[in-house]
Formats: C-alpha cells, sequence, structure tokens
C-alpha cells in the first residue's frame, strides 16, 4: 500500500513530497521534529480487507491532524511497541509508555508524538466496526487502556505477521487476518459481551495458535519439548491448547512431528553436511530413538534418510 522514508531538515520541496504522500495515503497531518529541524523517519502501511497497518520509525516527531481536510469515518488505534508515545484530543493529553495502546478518532484535531527513537504502530479501522464490537468505544478515545501483557504481545505478533506477509496473502487470508486483528483490538477496548466471546473463539485463539506453534518449531530440537511444557510456558491449560490444535483439524503431536520431520529433510539436503551421521540428522531434529525416526520419515516421504542425502548429493554433483 505504502512504503515511503525521509530523513534529512524538515523543509524543503523533498520533505513536503514525502509528508504530502503519507498524508493521502494514510493520514492527512503535518510532521514537525522534537528536537531541531531533522527527521529520519520511514511509514510502511498494508491493507487487509477492511482495515490497514501502518509502522512508523525513525526519530522523535509532532504528528498533528490537519483541519483543512474532509473528515474520514475511521478510527486509529495506536499501539506503542518501541517508543514513548504522547497523544492529545478532545482536551486529554495521554501518555503511552512502551507496550501501551489508545484508540483515536480520525475525525476530530489530534496529536500523537513519539518522543525517542524507535517505532510505534498504528491500525486504521472503520469507526462502524469498532462500534459493533464496543458501545462505550468513544468514551474511551484518547485515553490509555489496560490491557493484559499476553493480550498486548498477541496483537503486536499478529501485526508484524501480517505487515511481513501481506504480499503473500489471498483475499480468503487477508481477509481473515484482519477479522483476527480486530477480535484483539475488541478485547483491548474491553469488547461487549457478546463481541468478547467471539472474538475469544476466534481472534485470541487463533493468535494464540500462530504464537505456540512458532514457540514450537523454535524447539524443535529439544527431545523434552511436549504439551506440559509448552502449555505452561503460555500460561494456558494443556486441555485447551490441545482444543486449539483439534479446531485448527489437527494434534499437537502430529504438529510436533511434521515439524521434526521437515527439519530433518532439510537438514538432509544442507550442503555443508553440519550433521553428518544420518543419526545426527535425527538428534538434531529432537528424535531421542532412531528407529522410530527411520520409520517416520520413511512414511513421510517414501524413502529412507539414507536415500534422501545420496539423492540430494547426486543432484548437487550434476548441478
Amino acid at each position: 500500500m505504502l512504503h515511503c522514508r525521509y530523513q534529512g531538515a524538515a523543509r524543503g520541496p523533498r520533505f513536503d513530497e514525502w509528508r504530502e504522500e503519507f498524508g493521502r495515503r494514510w493520514l492527512s497531518a503535518d510532521l514537525e521534529p522534537v528536537e531541531e529541524n531533522y527527521l529520519a523517519n520511514e511509514f510502511t502501511a498494508t491493507e487487509h480487507s477492511f482495515l490497514a497497518l501502518c509502522n512508523m520509525q525513525g526519530t522523535p516527531v509532532h504528528t498533528t491532524r490537519r483541519n483543512d481536510v474532509v473528515a474520514r469515518d475511521y478510527m486509529y488505534f495506536i499501539v506503542a511497541s518501541g517508543s514513548r508515545v504522547e497523544t492529545l484530543q478532545r482536551g486529554r493529553a495521554c501518555g503511552l509508555a512502551v507496550g501501551q495502546m489508545a484508540l483515536m478518532s480520525a475525525d476530530e484535531p489530534a496529536r500523537v508524538t513519539q518522543t525517542m527513537r524507535g517505532d510505534r504502530w498504528s491500525i486504521r479501522i472503520p469507526r462502524r466496526l469498532v462500534g459493533d464490537l464496543c458501545r462505550t468505544f468513544d468514551d474511551k478515545v484518547a485515553r490509555p487502556l489496560t490491557v493484559s501483557g499476553e493480550l498486548a504481545g498477541l496483537l503486536l505478533r499478529q501485526m508484524r505477521t501480517a505487515h511481513l506477509f501481506s504480499g503473500g496473502l489471498d483475499p480468503a487470508a487477508n481477509h481473515a487476518v484482519a477479522r483476527h486483528i480486530l477480535d484483539l483490538v475488541g478485547l483491548c477496548l474491553g469488547a461487549d459481551r457478546d463481541a468478547a466471546h467471539v472474538a475469544r473463539r476466534r481472534g485470541l485463539a487463533a493468535a494464540r495458535l500462530d504464537a505456540i506453534k512458532a514457540d514450537i518449531l523454535r524447539d524443535l530440537a529439544r527431545p523434552e519439548l511436549g504439551l506440559a511444557a509448552v502449555a505452561a510456558r503460555h500460561r494456558l491449560r494443556p486441555r485447551y491448547v490441545q482444543r486449539l490444535f483439534e479446531q485448527a483439524g489437527m494434534s499437537f503431536t502430529a504438529f510436533v512431528l511434521e515439524g521434526r520431520l521437515a527439519l530433518a529433510h532439510r537438514l538432509l539436503h544442507d550442503p555443508d553436511g553440519r550433521c553428518g551421521k544420518v543419526s545426527d540428522v535425527a538428534l538434531a531434529a529432537g528424535f531421542s530413538d532412531l528407529s522410530y525416526f527411520h520409520r517416520a520419515f520413511r512414511t513421510r516421504f517414501g524413502a529412507t534418510p539414507r536415500e534422501i542425502r545420496a539423492a540430494s548429493l547426486l543432484g548437487a554433483a550434476v548441478d
């Protein structure tokens, strides 16, 4: 959707062009450096069905909504991900520590100040969708939101993942990502009872499962990797974690096994041969039982580990 950067004095044709591009595509605003007359900032925005994400990083900057523009029926959800942020709207001054969040209206005068070098995120959401989640959302504008560490971390992770893979998502996946992020925003705002119930079963569950899968894939080499340990790290009940996998059409054990087999397959194709013996490959992929590894590998790939390695070496020699 948008990627633009600027470094230099806060004046001149290049600065004006950068500012106008940001205003046209994201929010019509004046941008001013907090210190001296120098800016080094980068904006990256992506669209996901009915909402959009924007990451702003760089030096401290004031962003002030311009009053000479037509109002847009949007809300902006601000996340102080890597910098302290100060917001001002409706006479309310709000200071956000790193990790805190606030809701802002695009239809009214407002100022957002990034007070230190770092980054922040914004989620642009149609006002009516925010209202569908939380009837009292207007009372929460420009006030710091009290959000659990888990929920804040899951929202930030979902945003970063959606932003990173936006170009490779088909329309259905893009819509699902947007729906899950909106669910998490609703829970951060204190969604109404029915909306909160749906959000927990949909967006929160999906975010938790994504985080658990990433955790498992990082720890595949550990033979003791198990359901109880993973659940404890995420402060969840083992049965709940099992249910998350079942709802996604798999089991915890099957996901771990598939991950380990895929890792072993990659290691067997490693041209540097860092795992010399097949037994070394099995251990590096988290298999403590070598005979079980051979059976599972052959069932999954239709060939033994030695046959896969030999074919890989032959292909490399021919190339």
